[in-house]
């Protein structure tokens, strides 16, 4: 399910409208979300992401792994987050670390997208 960017700025801005669900996803939820940093913001990006983004995320309730990957020779990163629930993630966009965490990651990006999946194991 690829949602708009339009939902993904409200989400990403709005906690009252991320207080729905987004996924129907009953267990552990990754979310994709695909960067492209402003000409000269890779570093700053890459920064951001370190040192403000990733301390933010990693002390939330729920939380299992944020990583920010960068294809080689671009300006295009994503960062894969995962929370253990759908509700543990809404309560990620819907916090104070979150509403300053990712406007100071997003601001070097001059476009974002997302994705969400539900998490599978083999058996």
């Amino acid at each position: 399910m690829r949602l708009p960017l339009i939902a993904l700025l409200a989400c990403l801005v709005s906690a009252p409208i991320c207080a729905e669900r987004l996924f129907d996803i009953d267990g552990p939820v990754e979310l994709h979300i695909w960067l492209t940093a402003k000409a000269g913001h890779a570093d700053a990006l890459q920064k951001t992401f370190a040192e403000v983004f990733y301390p933010a995320v990693s002390s939330m309730p729920g939380f299992r792994s944020a990583l920010l990957m960068r294809k080689p020779s671009t300006d295009e990163f994503t960062v894969r987050l995962s929370f253990d629930t759908e509700e543990q993630r809404m309560e990620w966009v819907a916090s104070d670390k979150h509403q300053h965490a990712w406007p100071a990651l997003s601001s070097h990006s001059m476009k974002t997208d997302f994705d969400g999946f539900a998490v599978v194991h083999p058996k």
